[in-house]
């Protein structure tokens, strides 16, 4: 999930890089005068080319072959100088893997620029002269980048072999190193703002790389002679010798061969003065550790894996040696362009309307990174030679696995149909006056299927069939999903009856009760892994419904999470407790069989098992533990709305897990369970002033509805007496809830990033007054908080739900819920399904999704559990048209004017999407930046 996590950033960044640059858009080439330079058949390595040169040489080539190349600029510099790339292909409306040489990174790096240039004159010059440059020109998307940083280049001295001049010419025009500007993996320290504070430069390569689909790509350099590949650092960031392998080590470890192996000295690994590369290659971090380099942020942020190629020992020789470099350089340049067709490559498409299906997700088994299609279906996945397991994945379809052979030398091309999920029959509620008659549903009766409400005659919903395919040796449904399903079918757990053992439990026994569980009731169970810990314990959770491991339409996600603070231990031995009753009871227990039936429950016992080690039996109120193995307290370690502090600047692995399982699930409602002291904490935790003082969500009557239902169940806590402790655990709760800040203020907690970042409603449930008490003490807590647990849960089923649909009864994820008067939409889930937690009460809903009118709904929320169901049918009769007659543009039929912006950004999509087709004019306003005047659209551009 880590990998999706990372496809979410992805799209996040762009649309935060298209926001940053609104007014230094790329002007494509074909828009600069006509230059009348001359260049020859047989390119001439005498000196190096600036800036002028660079880019009337490019223009040039892209003028005598514009059937094979085409130059345009990918944003500019600090000194508004253009990054230009030159796109080399033939039959451009072919379907190619994306190719991308980056070089000139730094500024006095000089060596892969020349070469880049020379490269570009050399493949257009033999295309249909030299049979390999021929295919491989016809088989690739090229896009070469001669310089990244033109204005480092022109501050660089010819002949400074370690930049060793004032100025070097290595940084950009702010002196900023641009190989440690990008977001770094383990540096992040808000994900929704990762384009702060980066060069202009940095934020054009950034939208480069995310917003198309390369799949290979290397990035030139300078100052040594060898193949570095992922990852450039490591978390612990020791300054060399710590190696920090990617998910694809073996994959990178083979293309850097392939360079290395082909030039004409790198292989040797010793060719500079101290060098000693085994073979020519290295492990960036194990060679030095470089936070925030481009190599990793390819991989971690988009489907490209990039290595970083050091050429010469000499940063900026003179020119006389270019000849000789084009030659060391030349078959390995060529042999690792081809290396774009090796693994798996295909097309994933609707099985009933064959379209190809964006953004679906190819994951190879035992490889933790996956990559995603594009907008029309297509994929490229690099892979070695062997036999794999792949799953090809999308929201609202079902999976589907394939076996595959992968031979050497030869792509194996795996064309896939996904199968529409079919959507349960969704009727609305019938509407005859302004108020829509309350009907009540209760977790018995949530799921679509035992509901009785009929719909309205003018939005009857229609079911899509499921026609499932049938299964073979190669190809077969799945309906396993990830984080990685743990497999419990070879432990030697006695499977007996769960009987309770009232003892501490550490993390092996945690496991084995988990295990137990699952082997006692395999029908209701399913234990998975969201990741690792510090110390490389994993972080499990107990899935328990009656459909495991599958969201089912219309049932909502409900989570706890225990033990965040290490020492804090009753939260955990609760959950232990909780899911073994829960298995006891579903065949008993009727209460306890709907609850399963109707809630897709995720419980994680311990968020922190490395610091629940070192905590100790009968610690009452210390903090040994506390904090995990690097001591970092994980409910201070949350990106936060108000605050950047040193506790949150570095995600820890454990909070970094937390956050992507959130994102990969509809969560409706959650807690997360403390201890040491007695009290229903609701957001927000903290304020922008950072004091002790009431700090209101817009949901503040939700939560605070939610946070009595716990309470007034516990038959303590809803007195709010004092736990007699010291400071802030000594304090008394009016009916036992309190809100979070008014406590005291906590930048960086859990409860409120679920709320911001999420559909999801958390607590924070303090469950005792003593943190680890004897375990003679845990019947009392069992006792006490088994009817709130489950009281909790129920809760999930409140307020309003139902399903965004197309008039066609399809479902629309993604679909925006308003409720009038409350600042804070939650969205619909992959088969628009939608929970909207509300306290009783009158409330006008609004529905609405790009490219749909929007439907507005007056409800009545009920009192207690019993939720009420409102389905929306939003009108798209103008999307049928808009996909027959107006080429699918959602933007085309948009119910609203753009303001200046929109439009600016619309403009600058447009021109980067049609380079060929659209040309910008612009003019520089009064205060010196560039703003777009009009655009050209023509085939003669």
């Amino acid at each position: 999930m880590a990998a999706m996590e990372c496809n979410r950033w992805s799209r996040q960044i762009y649309l935060q890089i298209i926001s940053y640059l609104l007014i230094s858009s790329a002007i494509h080439s074909d828009a600069e005068p006509q230059v009348s330079t001359q260049i020859p058949a047989i390119w001439s390595s005498t000196h190096y080319h600036h800036y002028n040169e660079l880019k009337e040489t490019l223009q040039k080539l892209a003028q005598d072959f514009s059937s094979l190349a085409n130059v345009y600029s990918v944003g500019r510099t600090v000194e508004r100088r253009d990054l230009f790339v030159i796109h080399i292909t033939s039959n451009v409306t072919d379907v190619k893997p994306m190719f991308k040489y980056v070089a000139n990174m730094h500024g006095n790096e000089a060596v892969g620029r020349e070469l880049l240039l020379q490269l570009s004159h050399y493949l257009l010059h033999n295309y249909g002269k030299d049979e390999r440059v021929t295919k491989l020109v016809d088989s690739v998307d090229i896009h070469l980048m001669p310089s990244a940083n033109p204005d480092g280049f022109e501050a660089a001295t010819e002949g400074d072999c370690y930049g060793t001049k004032t100025p070097s010419g290595r940084e950009n025009g702010n002196g900023v190193d641009l190989n440690r500007d990008f977001p770094d993996q383990f540096n992040v320290t808000d994900m929704n703002n990762m384009t702060a504070g980066r060069q202009p430069e940095t934020l054009s390569l950034m939208t480069w790389i995310v917003s198309n689909p390369f799949v290979l790509s290397a990035n030139l350099h300078g100052g040594a002679v060898v193949a570095s590949y992922p990852f450039d650092d490591s978390k612990f960031h020791k300054i060399t010798g710590q190696k920090s392998a990617s998910q694809d080590d073996k994959v990178f470890q083979h293309l850097a061969h392939v360079y290395a192996n082909s030039h004409a000295t790198m292989h040797k690994g010793n060719v500079c003065q101290d060098d000693d590369f085994k073979e020519g290659i290295t492990n960036g971090a194990e060679w030095y550790d470089v936070p925030g380099g481009m190599q990793d942020f390819n991989y971690v942020f988009s489907n490209c894996f990039e290595i970083t190629l050091e050429l010469s020992c000499c940063k900026y020789p003179k020119a006389e040696n270019l000849s000789v470099e084009w030659e060391n350089n030349k078959e390995a340049l060529l042999l690792f362009m081809e290396q774009v067709h090796i693994g798996i490559k295909g097309r994933v498409v609707d099985s009933e309307t064959k379209r190809g299906i964006e953004q679906a997700f190819i994951q190879v088994n035992g490889i933790d990174h996956n990559v995603t299609t594009t907008k029309t279906g297509h994929y490229w996945r690099l892979l070695l030679p062997g036999i794999y397991t792949v799953v090809f994945s999308s929201y609202g379809y079902l999976p589907v696995t394939k076996l595959v052979v992968v031979k050497k030398g030869i792509v194996e091309e795996v064309n896939v149909e996904l199968h529409p999920i079919a959507l349960p029959h969704a009727p609305d509620v019938a509407v005859t006056t302004s108020v829509i008659p309350v009907t009540f549903v209760t977790p018995n009766s949530a799921k679509l299927s035992s509901t009785t409400v009929a719909p309205s005659s003018e939005e009857q919903s229609t079911t899509r069939a499921n026609n499932m395919p049938s299964s073979s040796t190669l190809s077969f449904v799945d309906t396993s999903s990830t984080p990685e399903t743990v497999n419990t079918s070879g432990s030697n757990i006695e499977n007996s009856s769960l009987q309770f053992e009232f003892k501490h439990h550490h993390y092996d026994d945690l496991v084995a009760i988990l295990k137990n569980v699952t082997k006692k009731c395999p029908e209701i169970t399913r234990l998975y892994s969201i990741g690792q810990t510090v110390e490389n314990r994993e972080l499990y959770v107990l899935e328990m419904t009656d459909n495991p491991g599958i969201h089912e339409p219309g049932e909502p996600e409900f989570k706890y999470i225990g033990n965040m603070h290490g020492n804090e231990v009753v939260g955990r031995e609760l959950l232990l407790y909780l899911v073994q009753y829960l298995c006891n009871q579903y065949k008993i227990d009727p209460h306890i069989k709907d609850l399963l039936d109707n809630t897709r429950i995720h419980i994680m016992p311990s968020m922190n098992p490395d610091g629940y080690e070192i905590a100790r039996e009968g610690d009452f109120d210390g903090f040994g533990g506390r904090e995990n193995a690097n001591g970092v307290d994980l409910n201070r370690n949350f990106p936060d709305q108000f605050h950047s502090t040193k506790e949150n600047a570095i995600l820890q692995p454990e909070t970094r897990a937390v956050i992507t399982w959130i994102l990969s699930e509809p969560f409706v409602l959650s807690a997360n369970l403390h201890g040491g002291s007695l009290v229903a904490n609701y957001p927000f935790d903290d304020n922008a002033e950072n004091i002790d003082r009431y700090s209101k969500s817009p949901d503040d009557v939700v939560f605070r509805q939610l946070a009595t239902v716990y309470s007034q169940n516990h038959p303590t806590m809803h007195l709010g007496q004092p736990c007699g402790g010291q400071g802030k655990l000594n304090e008394s709760f009016p009916g036992g809830i309190t809100n979070g800040a008014a406590w005291y203020s906590v930048a960086g907690g859990m409860q409120d990033w679920n709320y911001l970042h999420s559909n999801c409603f958390e607590l924070t449930l303090e469950v005792g007054c003593r943190k680890y008490p004897y375990a003679q003490d845990l019947p009392k807590y069992w006792e006490d908080n088994k009817k709130p647990l489950i009281a909790y849960i129920e809760q999930v089923h409140s307020g309003v739900h139902g399903f965004v649909l197309d008039k066609n009864g399809n479902g629309i994820r993604n679909a925006s819920i308003h409720v009038v008067g409350i600042d804070h939409d939650i969205v619909s889930a992959n088969f628009g399904d939608y929970w909207r937690l509300l306290a009783p009460g009158n409330y006008v809903i609004v529905a609405s999704s790009h490219g749909y009118s929007r439907s507005t709904r007056q409800v009545v929320v009920p009192d207690g559990t019993r939720g009420i169901q409102v389905n929306f049918t939003l009108d798209n009769e103008y999307f049928d048209w808009l996909q027959t007659e107006d080429f699918g543009i959602l933007d085309n039929i948009d119910d609203r004017y753009l303001n200046n912006i929109e439009l600016h950004n619309s403009l600058l999509k447009l021109k980067n999407e049609n380079p060929t087709l659209v040309q910008s004019m612009a003019n520089v306003g009064h205060d010196g930046l560039q703003t777009f005047n009009f655009i050209i659209v023509s085939s003669e551009v």
